[in-house]
């Protein structure tokens, strides 16, 4: 696993990482997790793996990820995300106004 971005987002009080990680087969959502905070030792619950990518026949995927300072700061930046649900419902009532 190899970390080609790393910042620090004070404002939203987490690190933005964006990973190289290889693995044989498509790594989940909960295995990258776990294999992130084993490597950079945070714990596990304060990560949010929100996308993997990977390019055909390679077993090389980008991994992107947000480590907040605390399970409550991401708590709180979930209840904030919008789905794209909920953006084309609001956006249905709206276009009916």
């Amino acid at each position: 696993m190899e970390v080609i971005k790393d910042i620090r987002n004070e404002l939203f009080k987490r690190r933005e990482l964006v990973l190289e990680v290889e693995s044989n087969k498509n790594p989940g959502f909960q295995e990258t997790k776990n294999k992130i905070s084993k490597e950079l030792g945070f714990p596990e619950e304060n990560a949010d793996v929100y996308c993997i990518k990977g390019s055909f026949g390679s077993h090389k995927f980008i991994v992107n990820a947000n480590i907040y300072d605390s399970k409550e700061i991401l708590d709180n930046m979930k209840k904030l995300e919008v789905t794209r649900k909920q953006k084309r419902e609001s956006s249905k009532i709206d276009d009916k106004s």
